[in-house]
């Protein structure tokens, strides 16, 4: 109760209390919009092939899509990529989604070998 006392000096005016509010609705925002990837990548188009990777965990994705800097490979990890929609991630579905740089690919070899993921390893992603 004692906070509320000195209330009223600090805020003499409803123009700093309008203020005030605003900064800290602007720091929660900014705060909340960094911890649900609003900085990742969109991607998006159709799934034009899959393959297993046999050797580690995953499938690389070969996507086309418009514009034509969506179109690449990106590394599809079940249970690590969040699905949204009917979750079906075969050739000749649209998807749309969200991803981060980096990912490996490895197929079954004399050793194993790796296949290029060109975009990035999926993080959300929405089919139809």
């Amino acid at each position: 109760m004692v906070y509320l006392k000195y209330m009223k000096y600090f805020f003499r005016d409803k123009k700093d209390l309008f203020f005030s509010l605003l900064i800290v609705f602007g720091f929660f925002i900014s705060t909340v919009s960094v911890a649900y990837g609003a900085s990742l990548p969109w991607f998006g188009g159709r799934i034009v092939s899959n393959i297993d990777c046999s050797c580690s965990f995953g499938q690389q994705i070969t996507i086309t899509g418009y514009p034509a800097t969506f179109s690449g490979t990106y590394l599809y990890v079940p249970g690590e990529t969040q699905v949204k929609g009917k979750g079906n991630v075969i050739s000749g579905k649209f998807i749309l989604g969200k991803y981060s740089s980096g990912g490996e690919c490895l197929l079954i070899g004399e050793p194993c070998y790796s296949i290029p993921i060109t975009k990035g390893t999926m993080s959300v992603i929405g089919t139809n």
